[in-house]
Order: C-alpha cells, then sequence, then structure tokens
C-alpha cells in the first residue's frame, strides 16, 4: 500500500510538472502576441497621415517662385501681401463681390474664376464668391457687405451691382454705396470692375465711364473686361447677351467667356 501511495505521488508531481512547463511556454512564446501587434500596427498606419500627404501644401508641386510670376498683374500691395502670406505658410484670401451676373454654376466666370484660381495656386490660395441679387443700397443696407468683412479677405474683386443699379440708385448713392463697403474692408485689396455691357444702352455706357474714373481717383485697380468684348452698338455683341422678351438678362455663353478669359490673364498671368 506504501508503495502504492509513493508511486501515485511521484506520478501527481510528474504531471503538476509537465503541465506547468506547457503552460509557462504557452505563456511566453512570442508568435502569441503577433495578431495584437499587427492590429496595432494598422491602427497607427489608420491614424496617421503619410508622409506624402504631409507634404501636400501646394496641391500644384510648383515651386513658390513660380507662384509669384503668376501675379504679376496684380497691383504692388497685393504681390506685397501674397509673398508674405507664403512666407508665413498662409492660404491668401481672395473675395470675389458682385451681382448674380458672375454666375452660380459651374459655367459663370465666377466660379471658373475661382477654379482656375485654385488649380494655379493650390492651397496658398482660400477663394470665396459673394454672389447677390441686390442693388448696391440694398447691399448696404442689408449688411451684406459684413458678409465679405468676416471672411478677412486680403484682396477683393467687386462688381458694385452697377447694372441693377441702372435706373434705381442714383449715381452719386452707388459712390456712397461703394465707400461704405470700403470703409469695412480696410485691410484688403480692392479692385473694381463693371457688369457686363448692354445692346445699344444709353445711360448705362456713362455711368460705368463714371465708375471707372472714381475708381482710379480713389487709387482702385480698375479691370475693364468691356475690352474684350465686341462694340456694344454692334450686331456681332448680340450674341454676347442672352435676350428674355426683349430684355438682356445675362451674359451668354459667348459674353461669359469674354468676361472670364479677361480676368484670367490678369489673375494668372502667362
Amino acid at each position: 500500500m506504501k508503495i502504492f501511495t509513493a508511486i501515485l505521488s511521484a506520478v501527481v508531481v510528474i504531471a503538476v510538472l509537465v503541465v506547468g512547463h506547457l503552460y509557462w511556454g504557452y505563456k511566453t512564446d512570442p508568435s502569441r502576441f503577433k495578431p495584437d501587434s499587427v492590429a496595432v500596427k494598422a491602427e497607427k498606419t489608420k491614424a496617421e497621415p503619410t508622409t506624402g500627404k504631409k507634404r501636400d501644401v501646394n496641391k500644384t508641386g510648383q515651386p513658390e517662385t513660380s507662384l509669384v510670376a503668376y501675379t504679376k498683374n496684380w497691383p504692388k500691395k497685393a504681390r506685397a501681401d501674397f509673398e508674405n502670406a507664403l512666407s508665413k505658410k498662409r492660404a491668401y484670401k481672395i473675395a470675389i463681390v458682385g451681382s448674380d451676373a458672375m454666375g452660380a454654376n459651374t459655367h459663370g466666370w465666377g466660379p471658373q474664376l475661382k477654379q482656375a484660381l485654385n488649380d494655379t495656386y493650390g492651397s496658398h490660395v482660400s477663394v470665396s464668391l459673394f454672389s447677390y441679387h441686390l442693388n448696391s443700397d440694398e447691399f448696404i443696407r442689408e449688411g451684406k457687405y459684413k458678409d465679405v468683412a468676416h471672411f478677412k479677405p486680403d484682396l477683393i474683386l467687386f462688381e458694385p451691382f452697377i447694372l441693377i443699379n441702372n435706373g434705381a440708385v442714383a449715381m452719386d448713392n452707388q459712390l456712397d454705396d461703394i465707400k461704405t463697403a470700403a470703409a469695412a474692408w480696410d485691410d484688403a485689396v480692392l479692385m473694381i470692375q463693371p457688369s457686363y455691357p448692354l445692346y445699344k444702352a444709353a445711360n448705362y455706357p456713362a455711368q460705368v465711364k463714371e465708375l471707372a474714373s472714381y475708381a482710379k481717383k480713389e487709387g482702385y485697380t480698375y479691370l475693364d473686361h468691356w475690352k474684350n468684348w465686341p462694340d456694344p452698338d454692334s450686331d456681332a455683341f448680340k450674341s454676347y447677351v442672352t435676350f428674355q422678351n426683349g430684355e438682356q438678362t445675362a451674359p451668354s455663353n459667348k459674353g461669359t467667356k469674354a468676361w472670364y478669359d479677361y480676368l484670367r490673364k490678369f489673375f494668372i498671368a502667362d
């Protein structure tokens, strides 16, 4: 009996030692941790951007010096501000402000110009469109000019509703409205342009001429895109505007192209 008990005890001890050894081997086997390591690595890869994305500051991939060359037509202060923004790695803000003649869809000159600026300057610019179907008095009275100010633009291309104003707002009032808006946009470089020309208009061309004189007197760059259109009194011009019930309501595709081409060449010098 004593012999049997001794043998049984020895078997139990050996079994405990074998099980203990196997359990310790399982706990210390490096391959046991492999799945967790893969999961951590995958999560880390997902959370951290790739090196390429970190360097994606300029979508165009062009050197900053070549971007500055595109601005050779800009006012001197605008060029200096753009270079300063580049040096500080800050997006230069451009606001395009005016009537809905700029076009709300991708075929309008406004959206086309915004796309061209983004394609050329990449993430070094931030372009915003501010389009309103208002006259200049309403633009000021409803505080829409403050929307532009809140954007904090570095440069503003402003079409001051001169066509919508025609017959509704006196020219002196129009110029006062520009002064009010310009005072709120004092930190930005302001450039002024007219709306689109009209076929055989009477008073409107004289008002546009007065706007050009005012811009020159106040030291604003005046972008005379009318130079890119046919003579408004010629038959060739009629295809550049859209007629509805005998009224000229918007630039046609030809007119939009003439307007856009002029502005693109100004903002993106070849």
